[in-house]
C-alpha cells in the first residue's frame, strides 16, 4: 500500500468495528484510533482538551463535536510519520464531524486517502452481542470478547483476557435499554454521514457484520487487497 489510508469505520454499537480494528492492527501493523481511548488518554494526561471535557462531563453536559474532532486532529498532527493504515473507530458520529474531519484531512494531509467501511447488521443480533460483551480491564489492551461459551470471540479462560491475562469486565452501559438509545442516535445520523461521503466521491466498502469475525476479516482483506493492494 503506497502512502497512508484512513479507513472510516461506520456501524452501530456491537457491529464489530473494534474487533475488526484490532485484527487489522495485529495483522497489518495499522493504528486504531478509538474515540474512547483518545478521550481516556487526554483525561489521564490532563491536556487542555481533556480538562475541558472533564468539566463538561462533571456538569452533566454532552461533549461537543469540536472536542471529539480535536482529539483526532491532535493525534494526527503529533505523528512524525503516519502509519500505512489508520482506522477511525467511533468517529465521525455526526455529519458535522464527518465534514470537519474531511476538510482537515484534505487541508493538512493531502497524501492521505480516505475509505469508508460500513458494517451492516440486524439490530436483534446486536442486542445479543452487547448484553454478552465483556472487555479487558487493562486499558492498554482493551480486547473485546463474548461471555457466551463456545463463541468464536469467547476467551479461552472464563472472564480472563487471552492477550494479557487481565480480568474481563462488563461496560456499565451494555444494557438493552442503553443499547436502544445508542442505536436510535446512531441510525438518526448514519444516512447523513454516508450521503456526505458519497457526495465527496469516497469509496464505500460494505461488510456483513453478522458474519463470524474471522470471516468478516477475510472479506475485508479481500476487498482491501483487491482495491488497494494492502
Amino acid at each position: 500500500m503506497t502512502g497512508s489510508k484512513i479507513f472510516i469505520l461506520l456501524g452501530p454499537p456491537g457491529a464489530g468495528k473494534g474487533t475488526l480494528s484490532s485484527l487489522c492492527v495485529q495483522h497489518f501493523g495499522w493504528e486504531q484510533l478509538s474515540t474512547g481511548n483518545l478521550c481516556r488518554d487526554h483525561l489521564a494526561r490532563a491536556t487542555p482538551l481533556g480538562l475541558q471535557m472533564k468539566e463538561l462531563i462533571a456538569a452533566g453536559q454532552l461533549v461537543p463535536d469540536e472536542i471529539i474532532i480535536g482529539f483526532v486532529v491532535d493525534w494526527f498532527v503529533s505523528q512524525e510519520k503516519l502509519p500505512s493504515g489508520i482506522l477511525l473507530d467511533g468517529t465521525p458520529r455526526t455529519q458535522h464531524q464527518a465534514s470537519v474531519l474531511y476538510d482537515v484531512f484534505k487541508a493538512q494531509f493531502e497524501h492521505v486517502e480516505m475509505v469508508v467501511v460500513k458494517l451492516q447488521i440486524d439490530p436483534e443480533l446486536l442486542v445479543k452481542r452487547i448484553v454478552h460483551r465483556v472487555t479487558c480491564s487493562n486499558k492498554n489492551c482493551g480486547q473485546v470478547y463474548s461471555s457466551l461459551p463456545f463463541e468464536e470471540s469467547s476467551p479461552k479462560v472464563e472472564m480472563i483476557c487471552d492477550h494479557c491475562g487481565s480480568a474481563l469486565v462488563r461496560r456499565s452501559d451494555d444494557t438493552v435499554e442503553s443499547l436502544q438509545q445508542r442505536l436510535r442516535v446512531y441510525y438518526e445520523n448514519e444516512q447523513a454521514i454516508v450521503d456526505f461521503y458519497v457526495d465527496k466521491g469516497l469509496p464505500i466498502l460494505t461488510l456483513n457484520g453478522a458474519l463470524p469475525i474471522s470471516t468478516m476479516f477475510e472479506k475485508f482483506k479481500e476487498l482491501v487487497l483487491r482495491d488497494y493492494g494492502c
